[in-house]
C-alpha cells in the first residue's frame, strides 16, 4: 500500500489506483482520478464521529480554495484563530467551527459536483484506506 502524505494528512493509505514513475528529475507517483479521491477523503472526514483535527480543516479548507482569511470570515472568528486551529494540527477543531466546516463542504460539493456520497463512520482513529474500483475511489471497510 502506498502512504498518500501529498494530501497532508496522516493516515492515509491507497490500496491500488497509482503507479511508480521515474523521470529525470527522480521518482514519483501518478495517482487516478486525484480529484475523486480527495471527494473521498473529504467524505471520510465529514461522516468521522470524532470532532475534525486541524489537518483536516485545512484539507477541507483548501479543498474549497478558501484561504485563511476567507474561512475565518465564513466562521466569524479572528484570522490568527484559524492558524492556530491549522497549525496546531491534532488538536480537536471547537464543536461549532467543525459542524460549520462540515455543513459549508457539504454545501460546496452539492453545488460543485451535484451530489456527495457519504456514509456513517464509526472508526475511533483518523486513518483510512481507500480503494479504486469502477473509476471511483472508495474507503475500504475495516
Amino acid at each position: 500500500m502506498y502512504e498518500y502524505t501529498g494530501c497532508g494528512l496522516d493516515g492515509i493509505y491507497l490500496k491500488n489506483g497509482y503507479k511508480s514513475v521515474s523521470n529525470a528529475y527522480g521518482d514519483g507517483v501518478v495517482i487516478e482520478n486525484l480529484e475523486g479521491l480527495h471527494r473521498a477523503i473529504a467524505g471520510d472526514i465529514l461522516c468521522q464521529k470524532t470532532p475534525m483535527s486541524g489537518h483536516q480543516l485545512r484539507f477541507l479548507r483548501k479543498e474549497q480554495d478558501l484561504v485563511q482569511e476567507e474561512l475565518a470570515a465564513l466562521l466569524r472568528v479572528d484570522v490568527q484563530t484559524v492558524a492556530n486551529w491549522e497549525k496546531k494540527g491534532v488538536e480537536a477543531v471547537p464543536g461549532p467551527a467543525d459542524i460549520a466546516v462540515r455543513a459549508y463542504y457539504c454545501a460546496y460539493a452539492h453545488a460543485q459536483f451535484g451530489r456527495i456520497i457519504v456514509e456513517p463512520n464509526t472508526k475511533a482513529d483518523e486513518s483510512a484506506v481507500f480503494e479504486f474500483r469502477n473509476h471511483e475511489w472508495t474507503e475500504m471497510a475495516a
